[in-house]
């Protein structure tokens, strides 16, 4: 009983190409996302500060 190796390549070929194929699916098809009509909020105004309770603090027993 002997194999035929190329058939054995042929469904390894066919394999890693469906593979291949539905790994990238998804991504090809996917819908961009739709821009908003209206633009967000400008975070311009925002900025940020020291908040002096942030600070680590020794142990006072020491």
């Amino acid at each position: 009983m002997s194999h035929d190796p190329s058939t054995r390549k042929h469904f390894l070929a066919k394999l890693t190409g469906l593979l291949a194929v539905a790994g990238l699916a998804p991504s090809v098809l996917a819908k961009p996302a739709a821009a908003p009509s209206s633009p967000a909020p400008s975070a311009a105004g925002f900025t940020l500060r020291p908040d002096p309770r942030a600070v680590a603090r020794r142990d006072p027993v020491a």
